[in-house]
């Protein structure tokens, strides 16, 4: 008698609106995807074991579901032990390869966001010395000196990295890293950026991500400039000017319950002025989230509610989504298996967040908070604090529940800076099922 199969608990399925006679599978540890008619996936999820004379279809095609791994013949056990196996091989690699770099080129910004995780960080006024700098590239080098094993792509962080007042500081940051050979991406508010014309390009800053919080009066009182100044007018310009240099930009809005139905508009504004048209342009929207002790206010939309308002809304644009729709979108394009990984970002393993004061940190999001400090780099040497190494180069995929659950490799424990005060779920879930339906129907509408 053939040992009996059982459906794999790391089996994700999918119901397609698309074709209701048909459901989208993933499978959580090997990647795979295919459609698969509904008949046979409800049978599999109904059944605890079964050969494969009972299943209502094929040997062939039995055959490929053991194959991709949406039936086993492992125990639950058994296939946690080997997604935790996998887990640590994915992190060791992911540890070698993602040497990155963010500078931050001041703490001071000329804007007075209310949700600004940075807004109680005292705004000092102190950028990069040509000294300070010199040692900032000495230290980059000293840390990732192989560059096949970095990304040669340094991201300028702030407070705002543009601020007109730090030109020549900037100016000569990014000159002597072009000498080296490192290209640069901004996340800036974009308010500033026309007086760093000279700067962009695609072999200097190729990249800026700026926000754009809905339309002209909703975003003028939350993107509020410090003199009291208008700020939505002067960004889209400067959005069109990026453009014009051959420089990517990515707008994107940080999404409420105030805004969210602002999107389409938003949207439309930009295709007005042909933004949408071009290739190098791109908005998404990303849920705004509470980073203050105490209760969520009441604007701030769950993750649940987030996607229920995108469906229900009809939202035209890209929202945030680990990555997942370009993941589904290159391994159907490509008949290839999904990208998998154990990390959820850099901070996890090689992400070196560098200040003007010599201080380097594991993430953009805890900067200038000195129980974070990975280390200093304003002396001759690089001195490094273990302990916090210790608490950030890791990850929860390999230490605790998250590698029993089947969305693992794709949420990949989630933020960890969004974890630093208690473990929380993301319920990827909910995004999977949206953006499964999402990418899938596009693409085949497209075919």
């Amino acid at each position: 008698m053939k040992e009996a199969y059982r459906f794999s608990s790391y089996s994700i399925v999918i119901p397609l609106d698309s074709e209701p006679e048909n459901v989208f599978m993933m499978h959580g540890y090997t990647g795979a995807i295919d459609v698969l008619s509904k008949e046979i996936a409800e049978y599999l999820q109904s059944h605890d074991s079964f050969t494969n004379k009972d299943v209502p279809c094929t040997n062939a095609t039995i055959d490929v579901l053991e194959k991709r791994g949406y039936i086993t013949k492992r125990s639950k056990e058994e296939e946690i032990e080997y997604a935790r196996r996998l887990a640590n091989a994915l992190y060791r690699k992911e540890n070698i390869l993602n040497n990155s770099f963010t500078v931050v080129v001041t703490y001071d910004c000329n804007f007075r966001c209310p949700y600004c995780f940075e807004k109680n960080i005292k705004r000092a006024t102190t950028t990069f010395t040509e000294e300070m700098t010199d040692k900032l590239y000495k230290a980059v080098l000293e840390i990732a000196p192989e560059k096949k094993l970095r990304n040669n792509t340094i991201t300028l962080y702030g407070g705002e990295p543009f601020m007109k007042e730090n030109k020549e500081a900037v100016i000569n940051l990014v000159e002597k890293g072009k000498k080296l050979g490192f290209k640069f991406s901004a996340i800036t508010n974009g308010y500033d950026l026309d007086f760093y014309e000279e700067l962009l390009g695609p072999d200097s800053v190729c990249h800026i991500q700026i926000t754009i919080d809905g339309m002209p009066e909703l975003h003028n009182q939350k993107r509020i400039h410090r003199c009291g100044l208008q700020t939505f007018d002067k960004i889209v310009q400067n959005i069109g000017l990026a453009l014009n240099k051959n420089v990517s930009v990515s707008v994107r809005v940080n999404t409420d319950r105030n805004n969210i139905h602002q999107l389409n508009e938003l949207q439309q504004l930009f295709a007005s002025r042909g933004y949408t048209d071009n290739r190098l342009f791109y908005m998404y929207s990303a849920l705004l989230r509470h980073h203050d002790v105490g209760a969520v206010p009441q604007n701030i939309l769950s993750q649940k509610e987030y996607i229920k308002q995108i469906k229900k809304s009809k939202i035209r644009c890209s929202h945030h989504d680990y990555g997942l729709s370009n993941k589904i979108s290159t391994a159907i394009k490509r008949n290839t298996p999904l990208s998998l990984g154990a990390s959820f970002c850099s901070a996890q393993n090689r992400g070196f967040v560098l200040d003007p004061f010599g201080c380097i940190y594991p993430c953009w999001e805890v900067v200038n908070q000195k129980e974070h400090l990975l280390g200093m780099y304003d002396k001759e040497y690089i001195t490094w604090n273990n302990h916090v190494q210790d608490i950030w180069r890791s990850s929860p995929v390999i230490k605790g529940e998250c590698v029993k659950c089947k969305y693992v490799f794709l949420c990949r424990g989630g933020c960890p800076a969004h974890q630093l005060d208690k473990k929380q779920c993301t319920h990827i879930e909910e995004i999977v099922h949206h953006t499964v339906n999402k990418t899938y129907g596009k693409i085949s509408n497209t075919n």
